[in-house]
């Protein structure tokens, strides 16, 4: 029995412990001498029955005799084209430029063309954005801030409450809250 049990469940084992001893896991000694740990098992058992039974029920109402059987036809028709071998079908334009004697594009002289059109545009883009750049504006270097509200300079994070912010104050949990609920 882990320590967590024997501390936090007074002895009981957890529903974990339970879930491993019914799914054919080491089965605790502490179970077979505890009734109030074998009720709960018997009656996870039959949870995971009723859980079972229903997913097979629902299983069924959606997979009918008709949609399996066509799924079942599929994947025969499937089996049976991976003994045929493939089919090659021949690009129609090749066989019209060896019929005419075309001449055709190195394709080396594609990737070339491809890079001097990238060169063109990234130049050509700077050079544009230097012509229309419009002169920059210093701005003086002390700006005017806002008054700074002191009330808020005394309150601590807890006690910190914006106007503008209340919708979301309300909606978020405190820290406190938070580690109350996960226990720590």
């Amino acid at each position: 029995m882990r320590l967590i049990d024997s501390v936090f469940r007074q002895g009981h084992l957890s529903e974990r412990a339970l879930l491993e001893a019914l799914a054919g896991g080491e089965r605790p000694r502490h179970l077979d001498r505890c009734d109030v740990c074998a009720e709960r098992a018997v009656e996870l058992a039959r949870w995971l029955d009723e859980i079972q039974r229903d997913g097979a029920e629902a299983a069924d109402a959606v997979f009918t005799s008709e949609r399996l059987a066509a799924q079942q036809s599929q994947i025969r028709r499937r089996l049976e084209q991976l003994d045929n071998p493939a089919r090659v079908i021949a690009f129609p334009s090749s066989a019209r430029e060896r019929e005419t004697g075309g001449r055709r594009v190195a394709a080396s002289w594609v990737g070339i063309a491809a890079a001097a059109g990238l060169v063109i545009g990234v130049v050509g883009g700077q050079v544009s954005a230097r012509l229309t750049q419009a002169p920059v504006v210093q701005a003086p270097l002390v700006a005017e801030q806002p008054p700074v509200d002191g009330r808020f300079l005394e309150q601590t994070y807890d006690q910190l409450l914006i106007p503008a912010l209340e919708a979301v104050d309300e909606m978020t949990p405190k820290l406190t809250q938070a580690s109350a609920r996960s226990g720590g």
